[in-house]
């Protein structure tokens, strides 16, 4: 049985056209921009092999995914089809965005911060990150009930479900990157961290029916643009051997460097 469609734009057929036009372009563009930072994050995985980097990686190219399935959507149309591509968007909001605590944590350790590579921190992150894909699975993947949307000439389907409560795992992730930002910008000298920290929760809690659904979107691509900046000025530093502290886990023989 067809899922209804919500139809909020309102506007004659020539003009939701030319809107298909404009927001399928935005958001093929935000899955480029997100292709090339995943290019980028993963040429610096090769460089350092460290696990905050891996990490950095999987929801940046989660995102790309995301983005073509929300640019592709109006072309595909509702159906089993768009279905089938759309699950692994919500599943991977829900396994990878979690991942950039270890990223944080990470970045926060090789910019010099001491108290985080204290055994209870390097394994309290796993924990935190554990329990926030459980939150995601349970409001991503067993409580979905995908719900069609018809929306300035986009076709997608977002989460309609009954899991109370906010995003927890996505705003926990959020404040230890925006707390691990501070550290790096004091410690390192570098802010992009926490700027884009600050950016992505500007968005978040603006309701999208006041900011729009894709100016909410440009979070991720922000945020994950400044992760990557951050990753790079760190293995600079850390080559011309500036970095206090080297302390995140490598996937080599040894955890140190």
């Amino acid at each position: 049985m067809p899922l209804t469609t919500h139809n909020v734009t309102g506007k004659d057929p020539c003009h939701r056209s030319t809107d298909q036009n404009v927001y399928t372009l935005i958001y093929a563009c935000c899955a480029i921009a997100q292709a090339v930072l995943a290019i980028f994050a993963i040429r610096l995985f090769i460089k350092e092999r460290s696990v905050s980097t891996l990490a950095l990686i999987l929801p940046t190219a989660a995102v790309v995914w995301d983005n073509s399935i929300v640019a592709l959507g109006a072309s595909i149309g509702d159906g089993p089809l768009l279905v089938g591509l759309s699950w692994p968007r919500f599943i991977g909001h829900a396994l990878f965005t979690p991942a950039w605590i270890i990223t944080g944590i990470g970045f926060a350790q090789r910019a010099g911060a001491r108290f985080l590579r204290h055994r209870a921190i390097t394994v309290g992150q796993w924990v935190v990150y554990a329990v926030c894909v459980v939150l995601g699975l349970l409001r991503s993947v067993f409580f979905l009930k995908m719900d069609p949307v018809s929306e300035s000439g986009l076709f997608y389907y977002h989460n309609a479900g009954t899991f109370p409560g906010p995003p927890f795992g996505s705003i926990i992730m959020l404040f230890v990157v925006l707390l691990c930002g501070i550290g790096v910008w004091r410690l390192a000298k570098t802010p992009w961290m926490f700027l884009g920290s600050v950016y992505m929760l500007v968005v978040s809690v603006i309701p999208t029916t006041i900011a729009g659904f894709v100016f909410s979107n440009t979070g991720e691509v922000v945020m994950a643009a400044s992760l990557v900046a951050t990753g790079y000025i760190l293995h600079r530093r850390a080559s011309a051997g500036s970095t206090a502290v080297t302390g995140d886990l490598t996937l080599s023989a040894r955890t140190g460097q």
